[in-house]
């Protein structure tokens, strides 16, 4: 039976979720194409495929796809940081990996995010790894880091092509809201909570959660 694109997203952010439990270093941001057969799947022997999608050039998108395994789950959506045409690219995974037909419609209440924030990467030939995160979610943190993500001072690293999962990635893809800021020890123990749920420490979770808050903040200020 053909799933839904809702059963289809979580089941995505979960199985990227499990992957990052394991080994915490799952990219989401590269210099090349070239770079995600390799890079992609850190947690398995096998290096990845790097395909097109459809007519797409793969100069703007690919799909890269763990050797041996079939699972569409375990394939990976990536777009150059300056390619306009995610949103479409994403409902043409859907048809091509799921069978989901005119999947546009059914996106309505989702944000097609870059698991790095596209100011954060260097060159619009950068590719980044794209997913479906509930919108309410997506744009609550967007609304959270938005002054430090205007801030020069956070951009010290922005010439580093290659990035790996943050725990406010991972939160984003357990659907989970932020807390009101460095100071909100409710949402953050909330948050550390969650982690432990997953199968992290929580006081592993906490400690990197506030040091986020308090560096973004500090840089915001």
């Amino acid at each position: 039976m053909t799933m839904t694109v809702d059963q289809i997203a979580k089941a995505r952010r979960d199985a990227l979720l499990r992957r990052w439990v394991r080994d915490p270093l799952q990219q989401i941001a590269a210099e090349s194409p070239a770079a995600l057969g390799r890079l992609a799947y850190l947690d398995v022997d096998a290096a990845g495929t790097v395909g097109g999608l459809g007519r797409r050039s793969e100069t703007s998108v690919v799909v890269v796809t763990p050797n041996g395994n079939p699972d569409p789950h375990a394939a990976s959506l990536w777009v150059a940081r300056g390619y306009s045409g995610y949103r479409a690219a994403y409902a043409a995974f859907l048809a091509s990996h799921y069978g989901v037909a005119n999947a546009g419609p059914q996106l309505a209440a989702y944000d097609i995010d870059h698991l790095l924030n596209r100011a954060r990467s260097p060159n619009t030939s950068t590719f980044l790894r794209i997913e479906a995160i509930p919108s309410h979610v997506n744009q609550a943190w967007g609304r959270l880091f938005e002054k430090t993500a205007s801030s020069p001072d956070f951009w010290a690293n922005a010439n580093r092509e290659r990035r790996t999962m943050s725990w406010i990635v991972a939160a984003k893809l357990g659907g989970q809201l932020p807390p009101n800021g460095p100071r909100d020890e409710t949402g953050i123990r909330r948050l550390a909570q969650y982690f432990q749920m997953i199968g992290l420490d929580a006081s592993e979770a906490e400690t990197g959660l506030r040091s986020m808050l308090d560096f973004s903040y500090g840089v915001a200020r």
